[in-house]
């Protein structure tokens, strides 16, 4: 699909659609670096949070490929977010978002939202987001040790959140402020020249007032609970027609950045 011919018509109408989404205010919380430990597998480079997601990145994964998946996303979540910002809004937040990542270049190959049923009466949203993740790439016919590694280096990525607390309680603070009801992880890596980039979500929408939501056990009598599936292929053609679009955007819209070694 990365290879597929696309008529010109299709980008200018992907053009036209990226040009008219609003981002909405100033970001107040940024993308921040994660450095990760290494992986006997293949190394691992970066991870990143990216407003409510948590973004990981094999080793093979070209530094092209990982900007422009980090700017998709973080443009997709803010256009999601200007539109349907409130928790019960968790469906329509995730179709938006998965419009804008289809328009900026990224196909979804496979796609999946419905309510979530988790038995017990607690649950914690980290290992939840992981699960979600790990069905996700289940499904995509990639070799083992690639499966392996992606859902490694997105096991990693959260285990390093978890020990920084300043990261944490801003990227707390993100999910329950900019981008309210939902919690992403997501793995990016290259499969015989295609770029993949899955993404696992929960969406929640809560009826207590708790300000934690990754590493505390969530009474699920206190949340509705819906989980959204969707693998994407990078179509070239499409992301380096509107690459220099959505990074420019992103510059304007973001003062200034901040990042955290997790």
């Amino acid at each position: 699909m990365s290879n597929q011919v696309v008529s010109q018509r299709h980008i200018d109408a992907c053009i036209k659609s990226i040009q008219e989404y609003d981002l909405g205010d100033e970001l107040v919380i940024r993308p921040r670096n994660l450095v990760m430990p290494g992986d006997e597998i293949e190394a691992p480079t970066k991870g990143s949070v990216v407003g409510e997601g948590i973004i990981s990145f094999s080793g093979g994964l070209s530094g092209v490929n990982r900007t422009d998946a980090q700017n998709a996303f973080l443009y997709a979540s803010l256009v999601a977010n200007k539109s349907y910002p409130l928790e019960h809004q968790g469906k329509e937040w995730y179709m938006l978002f998965r419009e804008v990542m289809t328009n900026s270049g990224w196909t979804p190959i496979s796609k999946f939202y419905s309510d979530l049923q988790v038995s017990g009466t607690s649950v914690r949203m980290d290992k939840l987001v992981l699960e979600i993740l790990g069905s996700v790439i289940a499904g995509i016919a990639v070799p083992g040790p690639a499966t392996a590694l992606m859902l490694k280096v997105a096991g990693d990525a959260i285990a390093a959140l978890q020990k920084r607390d300043t990261a944490l309680t801003v990227y707390e603070r993100n999910v329950l402020q900019n981008g309210v009801g939902g919690v992403t992880a997501g793995a990016c890596t290259e499969v015989n020249g295609a770029t993949i980039f899955a993404i696992g979500a929960v969406r929640f929408t809560r009826r207590n007032t708790s300000t934690k939501v990754l590493f505390v056990d969530v009474d699920i009598r206190n949340v509705d609970l819906y989980r959204g599936e969707t693998v994407f292929e990078k179509n070239e053609t499409l992301a380096v027609a509107t690459r220099d679009f959505i990074s420019q955007k992103l510059v304007n819209h973001i003062a200034k950045k901040i990042d955290y070694d997790i």
